[in-house]
């Protein structure tokens, strides 16, 4: 009988940290319902982590990261074309990965133009944000190895004040963000003329107009001696 374990350790997780049962599968020759025990068991030897049924990770692999689950969770949700859900990381997540917001957010952040409920993982929580989906652009990859797509800075702003603004006020209040020299009023003007609908559009150009404001304030912090 094939064994799963020492095929998955040698051929799967050393090229691939994330995987779904059925790579597992396929590279094993075996059924899904076979691939899954032998994973299982991997887990309980502690070998690997399942992050939600039928996906997996070597969450000890140098190149292992929370952000790249991303797309695989996507895939999970086909759009209502039947194809993978369009999304990329934004929000306070990907503020906080350019060096604009320093707090680390409690979960990653996903930009969608269909809403999907929040996912829990071993590595994190995942959860998902629906925008106009004509506005669902302005990112690119996020890491060298381009496993998952990260929103410029001046998108991720946009998209956070976008959601602070409508039914629910998500992000209504923010922390410090650092955007001098990081965000241009031109750059996050191309977003805002593209809101469909005046009335939030001038509320997004408001809540902008004060983070502009507060950031081009002189500081009145002492310096340390």
């Amino acid at each position: 009988m094939t064994q799963v374990g020492p095929i998955v350790l040698r051929d799967v997780t050393p090229r691939a940290p994330i995987f779904t049962t059925a790579t597992a599968a396929a590279a094993a020759d075996v059924s899904p319902d076979t691939a899954s025990r032998g994973l299982a068991r991997l887990q309980e030897q502690g070998l690997i982590t399942r992050l939600v049924r039928g996906l997996w990770a070597d969450t000890r692999h140098p190149d292992f990261s929370p952000y790249a689950v991303v797309p695989f969770l996507l895939a999970r949700s086909p759009s209502q074309e039947g194809q993978p859900s369009a999304g990329y990381v934004s929000f306070l997540s990907a503020l906080h990965l350019h060096g604009i917001l320093s707090q680390i957010p409690l979960a990653i952040q996903v930009a969608v133009a269909e809403q999907h409920e929040t996912v829990h993982t071993p590595v994190g929580d995942f959860e998902f944000h629906q925008i106009q989906p004509d506005l669902l652009d302005g990112y690119r990859p996020g890491d060298a190895y381009g496993r998952f797509e990260l929103a410029t800075p001046a998108k991720a702003l946009f998209d956070t004040l976008y959601l602070s603004v409508r039914r629910g006020r998500r992000f209504s209040h923010l922390p410090e963000l650092a955007i001098r020299g990081a965000i241009s009023d031109a750059d996050m003007q191309r977003w805002i003329v593209r809101i469909e609908y005046p009335s939030l559009r001038i509320a997004v150009e408001e809540r902008w107009a004060t983070i502009r404001h507060r950031a081009d304030r002189p500081s009145t912090r002492k310096p340390r001696r």
